[in-house]
């Protein structure tokens, strides 16, 4: 729903502009919390923003057990890990990783919230070095069982000593952190002079703006921001690092079974339309870093 009560102006927490009430949403208990709009980077956020230890909670019951608007089906099964290697295959290739793997010397890999580490195995079966670090300590656990490198770790408090990796990723966990600044300027401190940084996160696009709070990812609690291209920019020069490439996909037709050949090529169109023009539900962004950070 629209937000209805007087504008409160708040201050955004990703650039220090000026954030009014912008939707309201419910969670599954019926508590309702704001998502404000900032006016200078155009980041949705919650506000306020809940405690770390409160999202935390979230990511040890059920989040990965049972399929809702805030978790997953299941998430160690083999249905599972097929689409989340599908996608994660589909965003390399646009990201032209492959060609750039080519050329790299040292296959070094960190995944930041890895869960039960699906990415860092597809990544260890193309020969590289692939650690992942998750809190879920049921997942960590769960991938370390069948042989993938996890730790069970505060990302921010985890000391990784000497070591530097040539390619950090962070798949849709970005949206879940309130301190989400922190989490890659730690990521800079650990990355080769000439590593990338891949991300992505979700994107207030067409279709977010256009179903408000029925947008399929505005999920509350524990999605705290949403971005776009415009504030992960603000949010990379912050860190010291500058966006190099970016799309979108998603295109609000979900993926379904037996379904029409009608709605498949709404859903075929509807994609390629969403990815040419970042206008999808899902933002993928490459980094690198930058000569000279932005500072508030």
């Amino acid at each position: 729903m629209k937000f209805q009560a007087r504008v409160a102006i708040g201050v955004c927490p990703l650039c220090g502009g000026l954030s009014a009430p912008h939707l309201t949403k419910a969670d599954a208990a019926g508590k309702i919390y704001n998502i404000y709009a900032c006016s200078n980077c155009t980041v949705w956020h919650l506000h306020p923003l809940p405690s770390t230890s409160e999202l935390t909670e979230l990511y040890q019951s059920t989040y990965f057990k049972e399929r809702s608007d805030r978790g997953y089906a299941d998430y160690t099964s083999e249905k599972i890990y097929r689409s989340v290697v599908s996608t994660l295959a589909k965003n390399l290739r646009d990201l032209d990783f492959f060609s750039w793997e080519q050329n790299l010397r040292d296959k070094k890999l960190l995944e930041v919230g890895c869960a039960a580490g699906h990415a860092v195995a597809f990544f260890a079966d193309r020969g590289w070095q692939s650690l992942g670090i998750d809190i879920a300590r049921e997942m960590v656990v769960a991938g370390q069982h069948i042989g993938r490198n996890l730790l069970c770790a505060d990302f921010l408090r985890h000391d990784f000593e000497n070591q530097k990796f040539n390619l950090i990723t962070h798949w849709a966990t970005l949206e879940h952190l309130p301190d989400a600044e922190a989490f890659l300027r730690k990521m800079v401190q650990y990355l080769e002079p000439d590593g990338r940084i891949y991300l992505s996160t979700c994107n207030t696009g067409y279709f977010a703006r256009r179903k408000g709070a029925a947008w399929r990812y505005l999920n509350v609690p524990e999605h705290v921001f949403y971005f776009n291209k415009k504030s992960l920019a603000e949010l990379a020069a912050r860190c010291g690092l500058e966006i190099i490439r970016s799309f979108s996909y998603g295109s609000g037709f979900t993926t379904r079974e037996n379904t029409s050949w009608w709605y498949r090529c709404k859903k075929r169109i509807g994609d390629r339309l969403a990815h040419f023009f970042l206008t999808g539900d899902m933002i993928v962004v490459e980094l690198r870093s930058r000569a000279n950070p932005k500072t508030r």
